[in-house]
């Protein structure tokens, strides 16, 4: 999008300038009877003279932040800035004319310098509003990317910490009457689920806890791992692995209860342990 709208802006301040060249080269022609020619060729070169007086205009314009500045201030860095531009332009298409077309032909250009000046001023205008417009939708695209940037990071940054507080599960509350264990994590020895609710079986005893077998399989430390829709075992609290029946295995914990095991928490249990 942003090259399709460079290339009408191109093309629109091409149209300007073709129109201001035969405009300009007709109207002194009727009012100076000076050669036609000579005045197609001082015209075509004062033309090209706006391309880099215009690329001037849009660089201080640009760069010196005028859209940020006082209403007051702007109006004059916008007039003193026309000074600048009106001056520069007058000057190398006067310098061109004497060179190149002659003292006379100068001089009598020199008596409608203030067709030059309105001519000037009327660009000036033209040009201050295709470069305000240009930095406008630069500052609006600019300004789109920045807000995207920021989504994307926001929602990276929401990720890890997902990820993190799912790392930083180290101890289970538990309320039992009106007291309150704390359960460490690395002293969980198994869970079992019980309806909507998990016994928690570790070195200090069983707590039953409102929470999912989900959740504790997804927020638990990589050391557990869910061997059954039941039961999720610390696999340090695992002695030993036997076959049970043909297509199945019976886990025993150091406590000496035997938990048999699916044939999906099998799997995952060999992942766990590198089997």
């Amino acid at each position: 999008m942003a090259i399709v709208r460079d290339n009408q802006y191109r093309i629109i301040y091409f149209t300007v300038w073709i129109v201001f060249a035969i405009l300009q080269t007709l109207s002194i022609y009727s009012v100076s009877g000076l050669q036609f020619e000579l005045l197609a060729i001082d015209t075509f070169f004062r033309s090209v003279l706006f391309i880099p007086t215009g690329i001037l205009v849009y660089n201080v314009i640009k760069y010196a932040k005028y859209e940020k500045m006082s209403s007051i201030r702007q109006f004059v860095s916008y007039e003193f800035l026309f000074i600048v531009f009106v001056l520069i332009w007058l000057c190398f298409g006067y310098i061109f004319d004497y060179f190149f077309m002659g003292s006379e032909f100068t001089t009598k250009l020199i008596n409608i310098l203030p067709f030059y000046i309105l001519t000037g001023f009327m660009f000036y205008l033209i040009l201050i509003l295709f470069v305000r417009n240009k930095i406008i939708l630069s500052k609006s695209h600019e300004n789109v990317e920045e807000n995207i940037n920021k989504h994307k990071n926001l929602t990276q940054n929401n990720d890890t910490q997902i990820s993190t507080d799912t790392e930083k599960l180290e101890h289970i509350a538990v309320k039992s009457g009106q007291r309150i264990h704390l359960i460490i994590v690395s002293d969980i020895i198994y869970l079992q689920a019980f309806g909507d609710y998990v016994n928690v079986f570790a070195d200090s005893g069983k707590y039953l806890k409102e929470q999912t077998m989900k959740y504790f399989e997804t927020n638990l430390p990589q050391q557990f791992v869910r061997i059954h829709r039941s039961y999720i075992v610390n696999i340090k609290s695992v002695l030993r692995i036997e076959r049970y029946e043909k297509q199945s295995q019976l886990l025993t914990l150091k406590n000496g209860y035997q938990i048999k095991i699916s044939s999906t928490g099998y799997k995952l249990l060999k992942q766990k342990l590198n089997l």
